[in-house]
């Protein structure tokens, strides 16, 4: 009776039925999959914050094929309240931070997959605020393995181009100039300073022109982005991107793999 249940003629509405429920269940063995891959890529394409206050560990991960890029980093006691030892604050209260933070989270994680640092001053040097509650409070993104690097002088236009279906995601950006990049952007008037200066929140400004676009245009110039140096010091923008699909497309693409 089964056999000649499913070799009887169907009327159209029983067909219909019938591939709904088919589609249905492919849907249903392809969901799991499906999901981890959408985890994976939400996590590779999206910007993270991890923080941990003193003597707590903080970590700082990537899925495979992917390692950190750190766009900020914060160590000290700030407005925000993110321990439960932290005081309620007073008209008397003021931030005070490690300045060498940035440096040390990009020595220790920077390039890593996986990155785990105790909290406490020590890692940082000199107690910034002695006496206080204090935390560290990181914002990174994952990069993955297959990226692109670009410098552009200051006075000049950025230019990225991807093909289709590809569109542009954006890693991270700085803007200033660094230590020992005599060759990079030279200024033939004024010698570099004996330091770095450095604007690492023009990542912020070329997602927004370029993020999940095929081609864009930036002006590299203090008008674009905020001037961190001494006026007269020669700047450029160091980007790291790549070309890769939204998440829909990509979605689509396995579908049409699995199919």
């Amino acid at each position: 009776m089964r056999v000649m249940s499913w070799t009887r003629p169907c009327h159209g509405l029983d067909w219909n039925h019938s591939l709904f429920y088919l589609t249905l269940l492919l849907w249903t063995r392809r969901i799991n999959g499906l999901a981890d891959f959408s985890n994976y890529l939400s996590r590779i394409i999206t910007s993270h914050t991890a923080h941990a206050c003193d003597g707590s560990p903080l970590r700082l991960y990537c899925p495979r094929h992917s390692t950190i890029s750190i766009q900020s980093a914060f160590y000290g006691s700030g407005e925000v309240r993110l321990c439960t030892e932290d005081p309620p604050p007073g008209p008397h209260n003021h931030s005070c931070s490690a300045l060498t933070t940035l440096q040390k989270l990009l020595a220790e994680c920077q390039n890593h997959r996986d990155c785990q640092l105790p909290v406490n001053h020590l890692l940082f040097g000199k107690d910034p605020c002695p006496g206080k509650t204090k935390y560290l409070h990181v914002d990174y993104k994952c990069k993955p393995s297959e990226h692109k690097t670009q410098v552009v002088c200051d006075g000049e236009s950025m230019i990225l181009r991807c093909k289709t279906p590809k569109v542009l995601i954006i890693y991270a950006a700085v803007y200033g100039r660094g230590l020992g990049q005599t060759d990079t952007c030279p200024s033939l008037q004024t010698r570099p300073p004996p330091f770095e200066c450095l604007n690492h929140e023009a990542v912020q400004v070329v997602s927004k022109s370029c993020y999940s676009k095929q081609k864009c245009v930036v002006a590299v110039s203090n008008q674009t982005f905020r001037d961190p140096c001494f006026p007269g010091t020669r700047k450029y923008l160091s980007l790291l991107y790549s070309c890769g699909r939204t998440l829909s497309c990509f979605l689509i693409h396995i579908i049409e793999i699995q199919a």
